[in-house]
């Protein structure tokens, strides 16, 4: 009777219409369910969800997509893979395994359904929540059984007869385990069981399960990547612009000035003000230009940092604010600049106040130039009467529109369509944003159908000035795993620098890129593609190709792109700033912006919400006396942490020693932190661990990352002179393998072959590296080799000439390139025979010694691009018709070499073999790529 009453008590309290957070909602809903018998609990879960009918339409605007199916097929997908069979056997977990995918299969067949449905029904979307968090504990229990095996693995190969025994008898030996992970999986069995018992109430009809993850016809690449120009209809502002910052200074000028460019968001204020600053006639008033995104938290520690950093490169994590202005006030004094600050929004006078006389130290003549969506802020910075930008003419949009949405000529046969897309257009509100990123979307469509379903989408009829529903209808639109990728890029701040590789990586720790239907292709490439086809869409812009994106590629995110993905993911993302300290329940994924803030404030007052987060970026420096504590009690608190990334230094020279129990982290990127000098011995227990991305102030890598056995992508800078062998050498599932400003770095490890998975290889900038190991002959999956800037590198020995003639190779390289390596004499030509059936693109330049082209040239039957450039005799040698070489190289397509006279590139007419990249392109990119590394910090 007593247990009925708190039953009733309960469930009058869950049906008041009040406004608790989701995760307290869900986890009472869960408590029910635990508490009471099976079909009691049934009914009142049912009536719980059917009580929240008037709750829900508020709460829905809290819940995003719960990608309940995705997730799912991604259980299944491991439960059945040949791995997990293994450990089924290995643990005796069979039976428990067996039955949690019954059971997942049984509830996977309507999530389908659910999923379609949920928009317009509110409780099927409270299902499916609830759902997930059940799917997310036990991708937990999978993760937890698959790194206790790895751990063994390391244990049976590496460990000594005794430590093996030792590691027997501990609590973590096999029968614990078992008996541990069954009572786990159990425990997952039953929240299914009840959640799935819910379905019939929702009449949902079950479809064919299909685990795989196959991506969809790609969106066509041929066009540029190049961002649609937002400067279309622009030019007279830009020409206003330009003559407001060219009038000559008056007496009494305010000092310096400030000019604000104010208008909602997707008018293209940012593009035109970079527009401006690079302009010939602007950038040659100046001496100095600096570009800086100042965005929502106006820090004024992190603003000036961030302007010391655009002005020097330097990131001065370890100065304090007052050392800080005074750097600033060194860097401008006496200069005349130009200072961009991008997406103001702070509306406190203070904080401009504090940070103008330190500016005011330039010259005469000096301008800011100031992007805001707020009169407010033109108010309070602003010298000078602020532009308004305003709405985009409608000729301007369609023709905008027109230019993303048809291909060449297609237009013309298609005039229904033009109609349509002048419907679609007048919706946008004459907001270019919006324009680019509807047209994008129909890039090359022709079905009527499909440009109507934009033009009549219910999203036009939500709130918004054309520009959140154009979005969000592009958003609705991707396939269900881009949609997963895109919103976990909200969890790095605004105008972050993406790089594809990297985020590749990122989105493989958090199991977001599926096997594709070819079982062949690597997930590296499979997440490529999604790349591209976000890029395609608009979700990015800015993209920088690196040599035509061949080694890598840089984007960003437009800031309205972010918002939309941090709104609709906002049930599991929080950002801690200087204003925001909160963090729910339901957070999985945590940006920190001030990283004060989150250690004294948030931590202590949440303790117990950052068991289930997943992943952290620190965007701030991590600094202050007590900081290597701080973050060692940070660390204590996360249990399932998958990424960790670190995007400024810190003052600990040393990653605490509890790194080593993130067992499940797969990513870890402390790239641009130059502070971190050690490893501790913990950390190479991570054996989850598929991305390292090591700073430049790391002095050497040990041996004992050999332990990391899912290692697939390092990216390595140290100090050490030599790799030693039994280290880098025995990473078996190394994919990508980047070695960069190792200045001391004189030898690679000499077991090179036990690289058994490398494809892709890059060395630049180590400055002492004498000569390539002769295992490196041994890489058979190695398809790309770029090495750049290594002065005293010579490829090739005069013992390894002998050799060549004698040991011919079986290799795989498509993709070669040798630039800045002075002391090379000749081209390694066992390499290039080995790689005879697969050579697609060889690159040459500033490599003045190499004499000759070697024989074997004539043998590369798939080259399809070669280009020589600063390569004098070797230029001569191969000069078109004349040259001594000619006759070896006249079969490649396209030859693209600055000896020839006419200094064009050769293509040979009438050849059916389609090239590999446009080699002219690749010339008119080729600078970038070593701006870009130095953009990162990585290249000198």
């Amino acid at each position: 009777m007593k247990k009925r009453k708190e039953r009733e008590q309960e469930n009058n309290q869950l049906n008041k219409p009040s406004m608790e957070p989701l995760y307290i909602l869900i986890k009472k809903t869960q408590r029910l369910l635990l508490s009471t018998q099976k079909r009691k609990r049934n009914s009142t879960l049912i009536s719980i969800i059917f009580s929240y009918q008037t709750l829900l339409p508020s709460l829905k605007k809290k819940m995003a997509e719960a990608f309940a199916a995705d997730i799912a097929k991604s259980l299944l997908g491991k439960l059945g893979s040949f791995a997990v069979q293994e450990l089924r056997l290995a643990w005796g977990l069979e039976d428990d395994l067996a039955r949690l995918e019954e059971r997942l299969k049984a509830i996977n067949a309507v999530l389908s359904d659910a999923e379609k449905q949920q928009s317009k029904n509110d409780r099927i979307r409270l299902w499916l929540h609830m759902l997930r968090e059940v799917l997310y504990d036990a991708e937990d229990v999978l993760d937890e059984i698959e790194c206790e095996t790895l751990r063994r693995q390391v244990v049976k190969t590496t460990g000594s007869t005794s430590r093996k025994v030792q590691h027997f008898f501990t609590s973590s030996n096999m029968i614990p385990f078992r008996l541990k992970m069954g009572h786990k999986i159990k425990k997952i069995i039953e929240r299914l069981a009840e959640i799935s018992s819910l379905k019939s109430e929702f009449n949902l009809s079950e479809q064919a399960i299909d685990c795989r993850h196959v991506l969809q016809e790609e969106t066509e690449m041929n066009r540029s990547f190049e961002s649609f120009s937002g400067l279309i209809g622009r030019d007279k502002d830009k020409e206003r612009i330009i003559n407001l910052l060219a009038a000559p200074s008056k007496v009494g000028d305010a000092h310096p000035f400030v000019l604000p460019i104010v208008g909602m968001g997707g008018l293209g204020k940012t593009s035109l003000a970079k527009s401006v600053c690079d302009a010939e006639n602007v950038k040659s008033h100046f001496e100095l230009k600096m570009e800086v995104c100042v965005s929502d938290d106006f820090s004024l520690k992190q603003v000036i940092q961030k302007i010391i950093k655009s002005a020097t490169g330097e990131r001065c994590a370890d100065l304090d604010e007052g050392e800080l202005n005074k750097k600033l006030e060194e860097i401008v004094n006496g200069r005349k600049y130009l200072l961009l600050l991008d997406d103001v929004w702070n509306e406190d006078a203070t904080k401009w106040l504090l940070l103008k006389p330190s500016l005011s130290k330039g010259a005469d003549g000096s301008k800011i130039i100031v992007t805001t969506r707020s009169q407010r802020v033109a108010e309070i910075m602003g010298t000078v009467t602020a532009y308004n930008l305003s709405l985009l003419g409608q000729e301007d949009c369609l023709s905008l529109f027109y230019k993303c949405a048809f291909k060449e000529g297609q237009m013309e046969l298609n005039p229904n369509l033009v109609g349509i897309g002048k419907e679609i257009v007048a919706k946008c509100k004459q907001v270019p944003l919006a324009v680019i990123n509807l047209g994008t979307q129909l890039y090359g469509k022709t079905d009527e159908k499909e440009w109507k379903s934009v033009r009549d989408s219910e999203k036009w009829e939500e709130e918004g000035d054309g520009i959140l529903p154009a979005l969000k209808i592009s958003y609705q639109r991707l396939p269900t795993h881009l949609k997963r990728c895109f919103l976990y890029c909200s969890v790095f701040p605004k105008d972050y620098l993406f790089v594809d590789l990297y985020l590749v990586q990122f989105w493989m720790a958090h199991g977001l890129i599926h096997q594709s239907s070819n079982p062949n292709e690597k997930l590296e490439d499979v997440g490529l593609r999604y790349v591209r086809e976000l890029i395609s869409r608009c979700f990015f812009q800015d993209y920088d190709p690196i040599l035509d994106g061949i080694v890598l590629a840089a984007f960003k995110m437009h800031d309205l792109m972010h918002d939309l993905a941090s709104s609709l993911a906002q049930n599991e993302f929080s950002i801690i700033s200087s204003q925001n300290h909160q963090i729910s329940k339901t957070t999985r994924h945590l940006t920190v912006l001030d990283s004060d803030s989150f250690f004294h404030k948030t931590l202590p007052k949440f303790p117990n919400n950052f068991h289930q987060v997943r992943s952290i970026v620190f965007a701030d420096s991590i600094v202050g006396p007590t900081c290597t504590t701080d973050f060692e009690k940070c660390l204590l608190e996360f249990k399932h942490l998958r990424s960790l990334e670190l995007m400024d230094d810190s003052e600990f020279e040393a990653f605490p020693e509890r790194i080593g129990a993130l067992k499940h982290l797969r990513y870890l990127h402390f790239g641009k932190n130059a502070k971190i000098k050690r490893l501790p011995k913990s950390i190479f227990k991570l054996q989850n661990l598929q991305a390292l991305l090591t700073g430049d102030g790391l002095e050497e890598l040990p041996k004992d990352v050999r332990h990391m056995i899912s290692l697939r992508f390092l990216f390595l800078i140290t100090k050490q002179k030599r790799f030693p062998e039994g280290g880098i050498g025995c990473l078996e599932c190394l994919q990508t393998l980047f070695i960069v400003r190792c200045e001391n770095l004189e030898n690679l490890c000499e077991d090179m072959q036990g690289l058994k998975s490398l494809r892709k290889l890059i060395i630049i900038s180590c400055g002492r590296l004498i000569s390539l190991p002769r295992s490196i002959k041994c890489l058979t999956t190695l398809e790309e080799l770029f090495i750049i800037n290594c002065k005293k590198l010579d490829l090739i020995t005069k013992e390894e000439e002998k050799e060549e003639k004698i040991q011919p190779l079986s290799l795989s390289l498509r993709i070669v390139m040798f630039r800045k390596l002075p002391a090379t004499l000749a081209l390694p030509e066992q390499l290039l025979q080995g790689s005879a059936e697969s050579l697609q693109t060889f690159i040459i330049t500033y490599c003045p010694n190499i004499r000759e082209m070697p024989d074997c040239i004539d043998n590369l039957n798939k080259l399809q691009n070669l280009e020589i450039s600063d390569c004098p005799s070797l230029s001569k040698r191969c000069r078109r018709g004349t040259g001594e070489d000619w006759p070896k190289i006249k079969h490649i397509p396209k030859i693209k070499n600055d000896g020839d006279d006419s200094g064009e590139e050769t293509s040979h007419a009438g050849s059916s073999s389609k090239p590999y990249l446009n080699l002219s392109y690749l010339v008119l990119h080729f600078y970038p790529f070593f701006n870009f590394f130095f953009r990162l910090n990585y290249f000198p």
